[in-house]
């Protein structure tokens, strides 16, 4: 073999073994549109369409800056993570996570017309802070929030309210697939929607409820 050909091979060998390593997949927080749901609209007694009792906005969710992209990330250890070689966000984590709040809420609150966009002149705001979200390699997820319900003419809360919110993964565990991430995700999420259904929207006094302290 020439010297040309040893100073070349090692290129080639890792050039292939590059060329062999699959795509990351692509994950999203929020299920497909379901064709066959109903609309959002109802009639009054006498046949003629209106609008949904109440419009509320979810505004952008805000996360952590070192989580607010396409890559997956996991803890490891107390203070490092790491990038999935395998999977990543279809888009930055706080759309997802804006999205997929809006998911569910819409699913738990029918009477409510959930929207994210301003635009469409909302009574109420929706305003969350993720202040974290950790997601171990285990499949648990850990995520704390606070979010408050502002009227549209005032800048002060109707209701607020935080809390952790935990995946509760299966014991014994020490690593599962990038699917389970996600899964673990959207069920922590779930659990913060159950939350705020409970504290504010779902409560009948919510319209006039004193700021909570």
């Amino acid at each position: 073999m020439t010297l040309r050909a040893q100073l070349w091979l090692p290129l080639l060998l890792c050039a292939a073994a590059c060329s062999s390593v699959p795509p990351r997949r692509t994950y999203l927080l929020t299920p497909p549109v379901n064709p066959t749901a109903p609309a959002t609209t109802t009639s009054s007694p006498a046949g003629d369409p209106m609008a949904p009792r109440q419009r509320l906005e979810v505004r952008r969710v805000l996360v952590p800056d070192y989580l607010d992209s396409t890559d997956i990330l996991t803890r490891s250890g107390s203070d490092e993570v790491k990038v999935s070689a395998t999977g990543r966000w279809g888009e930055r984590l706080s759309l997802g996570v804006t999205h997929a709040v809006g998911a569910d809420l819409a699913a738990r609150v029918p009477q409510y017309s959930i929207v994210q966009d301003g635009s469409s002149n909302p009574q109420r705001q929706l305003r969350i802070t993720v202040t974290a979200l950790d997601l171990w390699q285990n499949g648990r997820c850990v995520l704390a929030a606070n979010w408050s319900i502002v009227d549209q003419d005032s800048s002060v809360p109707v209701i607020s309210g935080s809390g952790t919110f935990d995946s509760l993964n299966a014991r014994g565990i020490t690593s599962v697939a990038d699917a389970s991430l996600i899964e673990a995700v959207s069920r922590t999420l779930g659990k913060l929607a159950d939350r705020i259904v409970t504290d504010a929207l779902a409560t009948p006094s919510a319209p006039t409820a004193a700021v909570r302290r």
